[in-house]
């Protein structure tokens, strides 16, 4: 089996509570890790604790300082909508732009010292402390991890239903 192969990203944007605030800037989504904890197994062992997740975050790197930079740091909750088309060369030799969206709820984790030099881009990266992730490729849902709701849902299964039954 011959999978399309996902490739160069053609453009993004940023909207912050339904407002765009950014475009064509560097994002990093959040990195969704599970807690572990060790275990005797002919010495010890890293067992996954599925569904328990450490603190996410993510990143903007915001060009220049405008009223987007001042949206994205303002210390409160905000709703995150970030787009982007990417490049998919098919297996049939063809291309094709597949658009792909990630919803975060989360606030800024402060504010970044903004350097000003003659003749460049003042680049500010702005983090986020993330409560909830959704993320979608190609019209179909990847995640959504929902701290405050209990939510840990990976490609359609939640795995923390099974304990929230238990409880």
């Amino acid at each position: 089996m011959t999978l399309d192969n996902r490739n160069a990203v053609l453009a993004d944007t940023v909207y912050c509570d339904n407002k765009r605030v950014a475009q064509d800037v560097a994002v990093n989504l959040p990195a969704v890790n599970f807690l572990t904890t060790e275990v005797n197994a002919m010495g010890t062992m890293d067992v996954v604790l599925v569904g328990l997740i450490e603190a996410m975050e993510a990143s903007v790197t915001k060009i220049g300082v405008d009223e987007g930079l001042g949206d994205l740091l303002t210390p409160e909750k905000h709703n995150f909508e970030f787009r982007w088309a990417q490049n998919v060369l098919k297996s049939d030799g063809t291309t094709k732009a597949e658009g792909c969206k990630a919803f975060l709820t989360g606030v800024s984790k402060g504010i970044p010292a903004v350097a000003v030099e003659p003749t460049s881009n003042i680049e500010n990266e702005v983090t986020l402390a993330i409560t909830r992730y959704q993320l979608y490729a190609n019209g179909e849902e990847i995640l959504c991890i929902d701290r405050l709701s209990q939510i840990c849902r990976i490609r359609g299964k939640d795995y923390w239903s099974t304990i929230s039954s238990m409880l």
